[in-house]
């Protein structure tokens, strides 16, 4: 067994410990497994000890003595949701970093309890706090707590922490001492400092980081505000990789430009995060295919029409290349995976000119549902836009064996929808029920203790 592969078991066996004993069976459903396959109707789904052991038409399952059967006549089933890269703690500003110091695992529970709410029942979290990501994590895995299966980078590697120029820069408001304190938080030794190291360094000090128990690593390419910009030579990009392959982790670099893009690519990567956001212009050909042959994976950010249109006019071009490049990849066989960036915002998210914004993929709980419907815009085909939210992501952070799809021996996550997700993008709104590991959720419950959402806001957008 490869070291990747003992870390994900490790894993796996943990998020599936809280699974329930009995075995649990959906009736009459109609089944969308994301393989591609056609629906089946009149279909069984059981599980039992948190993974799937049948499913299929209703004449070829039986369903064990003694199982809890739940009747879904007239429902539909798809695979659990997932989310390739988002942010549970997002919120940014002066007050909630303030307010709300010493609770910020609360804030990430509170997020992840509104992702698997709302039908994602895995989430990657691509850059947040890591002592309190990790505390939720663990939480979750051990059933002391109700959330997704959560899998987390900690730090942008190469970038500062939430207040820096980086991100948000509040010197002259806050305290030194405050600033260090939130910074480090993030940074856990991984910030632009090592933007300084020959390339032998910065490899030691990710071998020092990726032992600490994140899950995967992502670094940056291009910077978070200078877009064209490198951050890491080639030296330490490669240096980066080695050392998170080494540790049986996927690795994935913040990109924008063609030139951090090439980077990445000839560093080894795993995953392209917003490849599609290149502001100047589309993703040429001759790297599509250097992706497609690479097994490189891209988590996409797409949003509506609306959206686009309600953004400044200076960065409308971005969203005009984000979903051509899209449809390109798609075209080409690139592995896309959907992503929102999302995080927990104020319940009514403003831009800078104060006026609510549109369709705004970044509020969690809402976000994916605006980017499957960004995806129906597009013209994506109903199909390939669920494997896009599913199985996909599974296979980018090559989890595929285990969740993803629904099939046997996978993992029981999966949603019960009132509507058909293939005839409109709108029907995963629909939620009758979500599962997770056999265990079917109470969603009335979550989020347990509400700090900085308010889920009525966002049910209703």
């Amino acid at each position: 067994m490869t070291p990747h592969s003992l870390f994900w078991a490790a894993t796996f066996s943990l998020a599936a410990g809280a699974a329930c004993a009995a075995p649990l069976a959906l009736t009459n459903v109609t089944i969308i497994d994301a393989t591609g396959r056609a629906p089946i109707e009149n279909g069984v789904v059981v599980m039992d000890e948190g993974r799937i052991t049948a499913i299929g038409p209703k004449a070829s399952v039986t369903i064990p003595r003694g199982a809890k059967v739940l009747d879904k006549a007239g429902k539909y089933v798809i695979p659990g949701l997932m989310d390739a890269n988002l942010h549970l703690f997002l919120n940014l500003d002066v007050d909630t970093l303030l307010r709300f110091r010493g609770r910020y695992a609360d804030i990430v529970m509170e997020g992840a309890q509104l992702s698997l709410k709302t039908g994602q029942t895995t989430v990657f979290d691509t850059w947040g706090p890591y002592p309190d990501l990790r505390a939720v994590r663990d939480r979750i895995n051990s059933g002391k707590a109700v959330g997704p299966r959560l899998f987390f980078a900690g730090n942008i590697i190469g970038f500062d922490g939430p207040v820096s120029d980086d991100f948000r820069d509040f010197k002259g408001i806050l305290r030194t001492d405050t600033i260090d304190y939130l910074n480090r938080r993030w940074t856990q030794g991984t910030g632009r400092d090592l933007l300084w190291d020959t390339a032998a360094e910065v490899g030691k000090k990710i071998d020092a980081y990726a032992a600490k128990d994140v899950d995967f690593l992502k670094y940056a390419s291009n910077g978070h505000k200078e877009l064209s910009f490198l951050a890491f030579s080639q030296g330490s990009q490669n240096a980066i990789v080695k050392a998170g392959h080494g540790a049986g982790k996927t690795v994935q670099a913040h990109v924008h430009s063609m030139e951090g893009i090439q980077a990445a690519i000839d560093a080894g990567v795993d995953i392209l995060t917003h490849c599609d956001i290149t502001p100047e212009r589309a993703i040429p050909p001759a790297i599509l295919k250097e992706m497609v042959d690479k097994g490189i994976s891209c988590s996409a950010l797409p949003v509506t029409k609306a959206y686009q249109e309600g953004q400044p006019k200076a960065i409308q071009p971005y969203y005009v290349n984000s979903w051509a490049n899209i449809k390109n990849m798609i075209a080409a066989g690139v592995n896309v995976m959907l992503s929102t960036d999302a995080g927990i915002e104020h319940p009514l998210p403003v831009g800078e000119d104060d006026k609510p914004k549109v369709d705004n993929r970044t509020t969690i709980g809402a976000g994916h549902f605006f980017a499957l419907q960004g995806m129906e815009q597009l013209g994506v085909d109903p199909m390939k836009m669920l494997q896009i939210a599913t199985i996909n992501v599974a296979k980018g952070y090559k989890m595929d064996k285990d969740l993803g799809s629904l099939e046997v021996g996978k993992y029981a996550d999966m949603v019960v929808l009132d509507q058909n997700p293939l005839a409109a993008a709108r029907n995963y709104r629909a939620i009758n029920a979500v599962i997770k590991g056999g265990e079917v959720v109470d969603l009335s419950k979550l989020p347990n203790t509400p700090l900085i959402s308010n889920q009525k806001v966002m049910a209703d957008q």
